[in-house]
């Protein structure tokens, strides 16, 4: 979901709030509330001068660190509602008032909300929306979280958000046995199938919060390698053994991101899926992955009120001018090329810098982790060779890396 304007978001928060209120479900001094009394005081006073902490007070955390912090923790929570109330608007399900009383009940921000209740039954609203928006008659009164009917199909869906890679074996096993209980075997003419739904996004962002990306390609990107990766590394979870109607796993990850370039950065919220089809379906199973998936990509659009792209060209390679002058610090980047990874909390350190006819570029561990394994993978075979070819050359990719496409200007480089 695209950043839109602030007033959108308080317009779309309204229609929620009053959507809940005719329901009588009340929304004042929930987090609802918060949200929208926090995106009016960013119209008024900016994002840089407002007072979130006097707003989400029973919230703070060492996560929130900046204005920017705050404005992506509370737009990861605004657009997911946003896109519930998208398919509310559509198609109001069966049993939606027990899920929104729930959901209204829960702290500010899926980070620091230790009761999985009102996060569950947000997440079953997510998935719900999907099959609202896409024409299907929606319940989700029964012991199974989603049930979508149209024409020739109906889909049996369950959720779990799996915040570790211990419950992911667990939750998933779950899934199956309640699909296993609850599917017919049979429904008439129509096609029965079963999905699991699994939000996976704690797995791959243990901090449950936020990211960021070069560019709105390179943001994109990393999610979708982290859900490959969690496919890959957990396939043997992902069985297909029993239910025997059991369709696919769609993995999904919710997270705001920032993305830095073209500037100014845009704040974004990032709704990725990954879909697994059970293999070797025969001819029906076929025909409800192929519907499945086309439901899928008709409501998965850019909002029309969403300002149009700006037009960039890419660029491939930088050329840096003579007289440039750079430094690379080998011991600390050793240090960052044997990490694992970097930690939520880690600050960025500073190893190389390049001075470019008198401005100074500075790259941190941040930069190079961003850099593609398979790039990484052929610049360690240079530096043994040629280790001052290789500095220079790990620079200049970090650099491309930071300023992505071409330049305004010819004194831009």
């Amino acid at each position: 979901m695209q950043s839109l304007d602030i007033k959108h978001h308080i317009e779309d928060l309204q229609k929620i709030r009053n959507f809940m209120e005719l329901r009588g479900i009340a929304t004042h001094n929930t987090r609802l509330d918060r949200y929208a009394r926090f995106y009016e005081e960013i119209e008024v006073r900016g994002t840089q001068s407002i007072d979130a902490e006097a707003i989400f007070k029973n919230s703070v955390d060492s996560r929130f660190r900046s204005p920017g912090d705050w404005l992506l923790y509370v737009l990861r929570e605004v657009h997911e509602l946003m896109w519930i109330m998208k398919g509310l608007q559509t198609h109001t399900p069966l049993g939606v008032q027990e899920k929104l009383e729930t959901v209204v009940g829960g702290r500010d921000f899926a980070a620091l909300d230790r009761d999985s209740r009102s996060r569950d039954a947000q997440f079953e609203l997510r998935i719900a929306s999907y099959f609202c928006q896409s024409g299907f008659e929606v319940d989700m009164s029964t012991d199974t979280d989603i049930i979508a009917s149209t024409g020739k199909f109906r889909f049996f869906i369950e959720c779990k958000r799996i915040g570790s890679e211990t419950q992911l074996r667990k939750r998933l096993s779950e899934a199956r046995s309640q699909l296993r209980k609850r599917m017919p075997k049979n429904d008439g003419a129509r096609i029965v199938m079963g999905c699991i739904a699994a939000d996976v996004t704690k797995m791959a962002f243990s901090h449950n919060g936020l990211t960021f990306g070069m560019t709105n390609e390179h943001s994109r990107d990393i999610i979708q390698r982290k859900l490959v990766d969690i496919a890959d590394r957990f396939g043997g979870a992902l069985s297909f053994a029993a239910p025997r109607k059991l369709l696919g796993y769609w993995l999904q990850i919710h997270i705001a991101s920032l993305i830095l370039k073209p500037d100014p950065p845009t704040p974004a919220t990032r709704f990725s899926s990954y879909q697994i089809p059970r293999p070797n379906l025969n001819r029906r199973g076929r025909r409800a992955v192929y519907f499945f998936y086309e439901k899928f990509e008709e409501v998965s659009v850019k909002d029309a009120r969403a300002a149009p792209p700006q037009a960039l060209a890419p660029r491939s390679y930088v050329t840096i001018p003579e007289g440039s002058t750079f430094s690379l610090d080998k011991e600390k980047l050793n240090t960052f090329l044997t990490q694992a990874g970097i930690a939520d909390d880690e600050e960025p350190v500073a190893f190389a810098s390049l001075n470019i006819k008198g401005k100074s570029e500075e790259f941190t561990n941040f930069d190079v982790s961003m850099l593609p394994a398979e790039y990484l993978d052929e610049w360690r075979s240079l530096v043994e060779e040629k280790p001052g070819e290789a500095a220079a050359k790990l620079i200049a990719a970090m650099y491309l890396q930071r300023y992505p496409y071409e330049p305004p200007s010819e004194n831009d480089f």
